[in-house]
């Protein structure tokens, strides 16, 4: 399914798209839509999605269907939403959380169309009837998000800082350690595999302290980094005095390279947050790269290098089982939680 097309060779309308009155919104259908689902991605980001990833971001194993939506002009597709289903934590249980990941418009239809504001109100009202208690939640730079909260239809949770944990020890460089624990200091440092019992184990003995925020666990862990279709990562369980403290995740791919940052990135960690400080120095001191990593504002006080990242945290509040308030209070989130890291 593949698209052979560039983006230079995309699709344009046969006739001015003022002429054309209506958009209609409707339900992605995966077969009859994927090639021009293709040309979209390539035209509007500059890069194809291939079934296999997009079946593994808006399909993961718990689900039995997509919550994506496309909007249709005289039978082309020229515009397209998506929300990942997640299991999410919320007042000691599990609550349906969807992240709102991917939204465009053909650039030839932006002016003429409102569906920067149709688009996510069809995904708010499915979720609705589907799902009436639920979270849905997104990160993005894109202006699209600030008219969103400007409409009324989300609310801003916070802008994510990048913080940074530099070099500090003999650069022993744990990434090319591929078996064996890793002694830093206080702490100890061994490969996981994504299946690990531990993970469970670390999940059960943390999640009341998470407050609201995805399930950490081994389904999840091991479908988000091991499941991947591009990104590579690695699990390192954390130990102290022979007990299992909690995890980290980074990135396992070079540094510097095909376009990524000169730091390695802590996509994910499930600590107490008293340990988060000194794991992340222990384990700065034995790569070769700063560390760079997001974490929740209302958590991150002890960090003194940070930056803004550009990104913003937003809450669609239509049917949420919380309000904005609340998330910027409770909500815990990892640079993990957006697909592209």
């Amino acid at each position: 399914m593949r698209s052979s097309r560039s983006a230079a060779s995309s699709p344009t309308p046969d006739r001015d798209p003022a002429m054309t009155t209506t958009i209609v919104p409707r339900r992605l259908n995966v077969l009859e839509d994927a090639e021009q689902l293709i040309e979209l991605f390539d035209l509007v980001f500059g890069h194809t999605v291939t079934p296999p990833m997009w079946a593994w971001k808006y399909r993961p194993p718990w689900v039995a269907r997509d919550y994506c939506w496309v909007g249709e002009v005289d039978g082309r597709v020229v515009g397209y939403i998506g929300a990942v289903p997640a299991r999410g934590w919320h007042d000691g249980k599990e609550v349906p959380f969807f992240q709102l990941a991917d939204i465009m418009v053909h650039p030839d239809y932006r002016l003429h169309y409102d569906y920067f504001e149709i688009a996510p109100r069809e995904i708010m009202a499915d979720l609705g009837q589907t799902h009436p208690d639920h979270l849905l939640y997104g990160f993005s730079s894109h202006r699209a998000f600030r008219w969103f909260e400007r409409i009324g239809l989300s609310g801003l949770v916070e802008r994510a800082r990048t913080r940074y944990v530099g070099r500090g020890g003999n650069g022993a460089g744990i990434l090319e350690a591929e078996s064996g624990p890793a002694a830093t200091g206080r702490f100890e440092l061994r490969d996981w595999p994504w299946k690990a019992p531990e993970i469970d184990q670390v999940w059960r003995d943390q999640r009341i302290d998470v407050g609201t925020g995805l399930i950490r666990d081994t389904a999840y862990l091991s479908w988000r980094y091991g499941g991947h279709p591009i990104n590579g990562y690695r699990l390192l369980g954390i130990y102290e005095g022979g007990d299992v403290r909690g995890w980290v995740i980074i990135g396992n791919d070079s540094p510097g390279k095909k376009g990524r940052a000169q730091e390695i990135p802590v996509v994910d960690m499930l600590l107490p947050e008293s340990c988060v400080q000194p794991v992340l120095a222990d384990l700065a001191a034995h790569v070769d790269n700063p560390l760079m990593l997001w974490f929740p504002n209302r958590l991150a006080p002890e960090f003194p290098d940070s930056k803004d990242s550009g990104t913003y945290v937003y809450h669609f509040v239509r049917d949420s089982i919380v309000d904005t308030e609340y998330l910027q209070n409770h909500l815990y989130y990892t640079m993990g939680d957006v697909d592209w890291w």
